[in-house]
């Protein structure tokens, strides 16, 4: 199934310019921003209308060339001297010329390939505007969870410092709840950078300074793809894979690119016409118009050998865009399983990872009550509260890596498109 059958990104990438209210979500709009103003989107496009003239280009070899010459000549003689004025309009038509046929054939599959490079760069704004938010949130939630581990231990370090000043405990636990606090707060400066930067990786897509984003909400479905089986995923992206239908579009333009080759050794026939037109000459000061019209016949016998050497170029050049369809074909799949195994194994870990951090607020609570009643140190509350921070920062993160992981699966299979943008942003929401 060619793309142009089922949708075209790139069609559907403009036609969101449009789509997206101004009042949309943040995702919405920078993921708008970025189709304007995204520097490998627009190389793309540029790069996809200068290929698309190959189609004319070829066409041209098989339409009329016309032109007009002309001379002004001013003769000096030992007996006469005298002007020349002459003018010629000429046509050449080919009536049979393969090689022309077949480059004009090529230029329409290079044409159709550009379209679907074009798409590819689509697919990828739309993947790269996703992660590169998703990283932002990322980074967001460690900064927070690093923020409030960092609230937690100096509450605890204040509260052993009492404690220490009064007898109750030894300067081992000061000194222990002093590193943890140390190495908090160089966590929390540490994940301050990283908000940074990936903040910059947003401008990066826009061209303009990106300093508020919104959250996933808590309700965000969590799901498998159904069916859980991977055969139909995989027809879908044999069928519909833009990188399987690129190398799909190599192989067809490497076999026309052979029939160009071998038409090396075809005759060609051109109708050829002109009109010339002369005023005076040594002999005469009357004009001469002279018209011709007629049919000229070429047919190679021996070029050195250079034919049938590009030929078997030709003819390797197609073996080698055949081994890397297939490589790009059993890539897909490998990719496909992949992360269909990843997207079942997420809902699994995000499932287990929110058991995780109620399991250690259990601890938690255990171990201060211990710590209270004499019966664990403060090293063990400081391990169940780094525990919890963990736990819940891993939940976060799994939850993001699940939408990564969609939205990948989604570009292997070949579905994805800017409509995914609205749905995922219709699950964003404003940070409390």
């Amino acid at each position: 199934m060619k793309l142009s059958k089922a949708f075209s990104v790139s069609t559907l990438l403009v036609a969101s310019l449009q789509a997206v209210p101004a009042s949309a979500g943040t995702l919405a709009d920078i993921y708008r921003e970025a189709v304007k103003n995204d520097p490998q989107l627009r190389a793309a496009q540029a790069s996809y209308r200068a290929t698309a003239e190959t189609l004319p280009q070829a066409k041209a070899g098989l339409l009329p060339d016309i032109s007009l010459s002309g001379n002004q000549t001013w003769n000096d003689t030992d007996s006469k001297s005298f002007d020349n004025t002459g003018l010629t309009l000429s046509l050449t038509q080919p009536v049979f010329d393969a090689s022309r046929w077949y480059s004009f054939q090529r230029g329409k599959v290079i044409s159709e390939q550009a379209r679907l490079q074009f798409d590819q760069s689509a697919q990828n704004l739309i993947f790269r505007t996703v992660d590169a938010y998703l990283n932002v949130l990322r980074a967001i939630n460690n900064l927070e969870t690093n923020q409030a581990q960092e609230r937690a231990i100096k509450r605890r370090l204040d509260q052993v410092n009492a404690q220490y000043e009064v007898g109750q405990i030894a300067i081992t636990d000061v000194q222990e709840a002093q590193a943890s606090y140390d190495n908090a707060r160089v966590a929390r400066i540490e994940a301050e950078g990283d908000l940074d930067n990936s903040y910059d990786a947003l401008e990066r897509l826009t061209g303009s300074t990106v300093n508020e984003v919104e959250t996933l909400r808590d309700n965000y479905p969590i799901e498998a793809p159904e069916p859980p089986e991977a055969k139909p995923w995989l027809e879908k992206a044999r069928k519909q894979n833009l990188g399987i239908q690129i190398s799909d579009a190599s192989v067809r333009s490497a076999r026309e690119n052979i029939r160009i080759s071998r038409a090396g050794h075809s005759p060609t026939v051109n109708l050829n016409a002109s009109y010339d037109y002369d005023d005076g000459s040594f002999t005469t000061d009357d004009s001469i118009e002279t018209t011709s019209i007629g049919l000229s016949f070429k047919l190679p016998l021996y070029q050195g050998g250079g034919t049938s050497s590009r030929i078997l170029e030709s003819e390797y050049r197609l073996t080698e865009a055949m081994e890397n369809r297939e490589d790009t074909l059993r890539d897909v799949t490998q990719q496909t399983r992949g992360l269909l195994r990843n997207l079942r194994t997420d809902v699994l870990s995000v499932s287990a990872r929110a058991q995780s951090i109620k399991s250690s607020e259990t601890a938690l609570e255990a171990t201060e009550l211990g710590y209270n009643e004499g019966t664990r140190n403060v090293v063990d509350v400081l391990n169940a509260e780094q525990q919890l921070y963990a736990a819940q920062r891993d939940y976060a993160n799994a939850r993001f890596g699940y939408v990564t992981n969609l939205f990948r699966f989604k570009q292997q299979i070949g579905t994805l498109n800017p409509d995914d943008i609205e749905v995922l942003d219709q699950w964003l929401e404003s940070a409390k």
